[in-house]
């Protein structure tokens, strides 16, 4: 009788520990064709995706998805994913890439791709991902990358503006998950930065922006069997270095195309007329600077990313996977005046409540902590230093409602920046209600 109960105990015993976690990776392209362009000296520099995580502890399972667009209508998505994947809706995480020039219309009206391409693509790679899974494990690493600065600057003249702020704060860390099959080669690499991917904006370039460069660099190093996928940290006060500097703006001045306005006078505004014939050269010239200076941006962060998974990751086998989200409600306020659009009180009067969603989904010890909108760097660095979790990704511009665009910091909140003063948010309430709210779900899911 001992000796089987020996038996059973190391059957049992190797039961437990045979691998159960599977994950896998895919990706769709978005990007138009040439015929959707809006005008002549409109160019597609690179092409845009949709890429999909997908990953299973046997009992329950994950999707994080990253665009390369916007996309606002995501409750019919979530619930095809559970329908044919089988995900459950609370350990859905779709994001955005945020890159201001992700289709022919940038993330303005009547892009294209549209709502509906966009939402069948993310739902294709959710299922290829899951049709491509195998067995792997999953490792956690961070550095410091010193790429992006805060935008909210205030200047000499005793004017806010979207300046360098090498004073404030902006959050420098670089994280990586990495999914590493049974050969140690990736299966998908998730990487997370707060950094605006503004370069591209209204100049009548298609592009992914560095996000899409550094994702390209990721997959290559690995010949393709590799996904890579980009999520946005806390960056809704936050730029690349050079964003709005004179290295760009002396190819700007082109006859007969609107200045842009000071706040986004790092592009072309080409919002309403096309680049005149004489003047496209000075346009391609701008372009091929920017060109130059994204694929470092992209690279930085690929490398980088590299580097990561290479010394810094500790891998976990087995993690068990578990979500859990909710939606907070904060107070909010009706702009009076809406005839500047910075540099001035406009004055609000109460109005109905603004909702923020918050999600959670945790791998083992990793926890992904998502909010669907742009928050400040000091919220961000709330999160990660209040939370229980050592091991913590903070994901912005995910999954809904989209209700708030920016969430300003209590400590921005006197910022006459176009950012707070266009906010449906009463000041004091989104900062505490987000963290505390995370807090919530951490407990739900420990």
């Amino acid at each position: 009788m001992k000796r089987i109960t020996v038996i059973l105990f190391v059957f049992l015993s190797l039961a437990a520990s045979a691998q159960s976690f599977v994950a896998g990776g895919a990706k769709v392209d978005i990007t138009p064709s040439v015929s959707d362009l809006q005008r002549p000296s409109d160019v597609i520099r690179g092409k845009l995706h949709v890429r999909a995580i997908y990953a299973s502890d046997g009992r329950s399972s994950t999707a994080i998805v990253s665009m390369d667009t916007h996309c606002h209508d995501l409750d019919g998505v979530i619930r095809e994913i559970g329908t044919k994947a089988g995900v459950p809706a609370a350990n859905v995480i779709i994001s955005s890439t945020h890159t201001h020039s992700g289709g022919t219309a940038g993330i303005g009206p009547d892009n294209i791709p549209s709502d509906a391409q966009i939402q069948a693509a993310i739902i294709k790679a959710v299922c290829d991902a899951k049709a491509a899974a195998r067995p792997a494990r999953v490792g956690y690493g961070r550095r410091s990358l010193d790429l992006n600065v805060n935008r909210d600057n205030y200047n000499e003249y005793q004017e806010w503006e979207q300046a360098a702020n090498w004073t404030a704060p902006a959050d420098k860390d670089l994280t990586v998950v990495t999914f590493l099959d049974e050969d140690d080669v990736p299966i998908a690499v998730y990487m997370n930065y707060g950094m605006h991917p503004v370069n591209f904006f209204m100049s009548g370039v298609v592009s992914a922006d560095f996000p899409g460069d550094a994702c390209a660099l990721i997959e290559k190093v690995f010949g393709e069997k590799t996904v890579a996928v980009f999520s946005q940290g806390a960056s809704g006060d936050v730029n690349p270095a050079l964003a709005y500097t004179d290295v760009f703006r002396e190819t700007e001045q082109v006859k007969g195309v609107p200045r842009p306005h000071r706040a986004t006078r790092g592009s072309l505004d080409l919002s309403t007329r096309a680049v005149p014939a004489d003047q496209a050269a000075v346009h391609r010239a701008m372009v091929d600077r920017k060109d130059e200076y994204v694929r470092m941006l992209g690279n930085a962060v690929g490398f980088k990313a590299l580097e990561i998974m290479l010394y810094d990751t500790q891998y976990e086998e087995n993690p068990v996977i578990r979500g859990a989200e909710t939606v907070i409600a904060v107070p909010g306020r009706r702009r009076l005046d809406n005839t500047g659009r910075e540099n001035y009180d406009p004055g609000y009067e109460p109005a109905d409540d603004v909702h923020i969603g918050v999600g959670l989904v945790r791998l083992g010890d990793i926890a992904l902590v998502s909010v669907s909108g742009e928050i400040y760097t000091e919220i961000g660095y709330r999160l990660k230093h209040e939370l229980p979790a050592s091991k913590l990704v903070v994901v912005t511009l995910a999954d809904g409602p989209f209700e708030s665009g920016y969430i300003y910091s209590d400590k921005a909140a006197n910022h006459l920046t176009f950012q707070v003063i266009g906010s449906r948010l009463q000041p004091g309430h989104a900062e505490k209600g987000i963290v505390e709210a995370a807090k919530r779900l951490m407990k739900e899911a420990r």
